[in-house]
């Protein structure tokens, strides 16, 4: 066991890097739930209920580059009241989910270990969820035995307790009370805040009548013009999208939001009915899926995702296959691969998913080579290697990483260069040389790391000034700074590493003070200053 440490978190959140949305979305939840006033200094096993669950620890890159993990995972491992486990196909594969556990266990035996499903199938041979240290009991060595442990776990699947009563069940664990309780005092809150948002839910059901128009005007005056109804179809699908976005900024319930989406894809069905089976109705009805695909992803929706992902790629695997040579057809082909191997991914498949990239590669591969001029074909090229080169990376094959990042890098810095006025271009690019940078960095090969995160460095400097108010690049110049610093600490550089630290403190104390409810920009402003404190 270890030696009694300070507690400075509440809680430690494990998980894979595919399941890093899923960690998002519940760290986001913890320190965002308002505890009930009347249970706040109650006294229980875990002591006396906080007025807070904050902070809550949950990424690895908080670590400052020149330890080992090990070292600092321990640090913060010791430093948590509860250990919180992700648990999915990929956590119960991966490497450092599976040690965090064991090391937690048996460190701080009487200290609680929560498991949160996201997906997969506890037991099942090709979907097992609990990672192996989480499954059994741990000898007093602290090793993995044969005697398994007993488990109960919060479920956040469709089909388990959702989102909402998982949420519940985790902060009950973490206070030491009844889910039940924490869910009857979550649901008042939720109803007190969805009557705030009453008035953007209406003025968003504007865009809605706005579809429906458009459907019925296409319904009963144009059944017979198939080029108008192919545009309604487009149009009505820009609406939805700009309507999810909305929802999305304002904190609309995510329930409400999935019904307009149920409602508007029925409505759709029924306006593709209308016309005949052309291709090109097909075509529009495929791109019509990708972007409900898009939706249901930006929703947390995984298996609506993917069922739509896999009708978008059955259409353009058909129109493909009748005429192989439409580059329009192909490149919708290249769109819908890359959204299934995205599902893919977030569900932990990365065999599947590696695959369906495979086959995005080969089929930009085939039309740059027939156009090298075009850029749209370009950037589908780039956008292969690059999803690629982060399954890769998430299996630990840091060689091909490497070689599927340096791919992407080549194209995108092509791109740049032939149109240097583009800012989506030179971003990509940044992206590109920050990609190569965090391989670099896995591989040892700092030096070489440190160069390509100058370069990256670089061009986000160029973006962030030509843009001051784009909050977006703004970040990414600010992740920049950290990562060099990160660099140069592992090197000795503290000084250097400093400087870089504290350009990002300024970034971020901007952005979190023109949105102080923004959490994910608190947090990282919390993560600068420790850095500044390390160094």
């Amino acid at each position: 066991m270890a030696e009694p440490a300070a507690l400075k978190y509440r809680a430690f959140i494990s998980y894979s890097h595919v399941d890093t949305s899923w960690a998002k979305w519940l760290h986001r939840g913890l320190e965002g739930f308002r505890i009930d006033k009347d249970l706040v200094g109650r006294e229980t096993a875990l002591g006396a209920i906080p007025k807070t669950l904050r902070p809550i620890f949950r990424d690895r890159d908080d670590f400052t580059a020149g330890h080992t993990l090990t070292e600092q995972t321990l640090a913060a491992l010791d430093a948590s009241h509860v250990l919180i486990v992700i648990c999915s196909p990929a956590s119960a594969k991966s490497h450092y989910v599976n040690e965090e556990i064991r090391l937690f266990k048996s460190r701080h035996p009487q200290r609680l270990v929560i498991p949160l499903i996201v997906a997969g199938k506890p037991g099942d041979a090709q979907l097992e969820c609990f990672p192996s240290s989480l499954r059994y009991r741990l000898d007093s060595a602290g090793q993995i035995t044969e005697e398994p442990a007993e488990l109960l776990a919060a479920d956040a699947r469709e089909d388990g307790d959702g989102r909402n009563l998982a949420l519940a069940k985790v902060v009950a664990g973490l206070l030491d009370v009844s889910s039940d309780e924490v869910f009857r005092r979550a649901e008042r809150e939720r109803r007190r805040k969805l009557r705030l948002r009453n008035g953007v839910i209406a003025g968003l059901a504007v865009l809605t009548i706005a579809a429906s128009s458009s459907a019925v005007y296409a319904w009963q005056q144009l059944k017979t013009n198939q080029a108008f109804l192919t545009a309604t179809l487009k149009t009505a699908t820009e609406i939805v999208d700009a309507t999810v976005a909305q929802a999305e900024n304002y904190g609309v319930p995510r329930a409400a939001t999935l019904a307009l989406l149920a409602q508007a894809e029925g409505l759709f069905d029924n306006m593709a009915l209308l016309g005949r089976s052309t291709p090109e109705l097909r075509y529009q009805k495929a791109w019509m899926l990708i972007h409900f695909a898009r939706n249901y992803a930006l929703l947390g929706d995984t298996g609506k995702w993917q069922h739509r992902a896999i009708e978008a790629h059955s259409l353009l695997v058909g129109l493909t296959s009748e005429k192989p040579g439409d580059p329009n057809y192909q490149r919708g082909l290249s769109a819908a691969q890359h959204e299934l191997g995205d599902v893919l991914v977030a569900r932990g498949n990365l065999a599947e998913a590696l695959k369906v990239y495979r086959d995005s590669l080969d089929t930009a591969e085939r039309f740059v080579k027939a156009d090298p001029s075009s850029d749209t074909w370009q950037h589908a090229l780039s956008v292969s290697y690059e999803r690629l080169g982060d399954v890769f990376f998430a299996e630990g094959n840091l060689s091909e990483a490497l070689a599927s990042y340096q791919g992407d890098l080549t194209i995108r810095a092509r791109l740049a260069q032939a149109d240097p006025s583009n800012p989506d271009w030179l971003r990509d690019l940044s992206v590109a040389y920050e990609k190569v940078g965090n391989v670099l960095v896995a591989r040892g090969n700092l030096p070489e790391a440190q160069k390509a995160y100058r370069d990256s460095l670089a061009i986000a400097e160029l973006l962030a000034r030509a843009d001051p108010s784009n909050a977006q690049w703004q970040r990414d110049l600010s992740v920049t700074y950290n990562k060099l610093g990160d660099v140069l600490t592992a090197q000795g550089n503290l000084p250097e590493a400093l400087r870089f630290y504290r350009d990002a403190v300024v970034i971020r104390d901007s952005l979190a003070a023109t949105d102080p409810s923004n959490t994910e920009w608190q947090r990282d402003l919390s993560v600068s200053y420790n850095k500044v404190g390390d160094a």
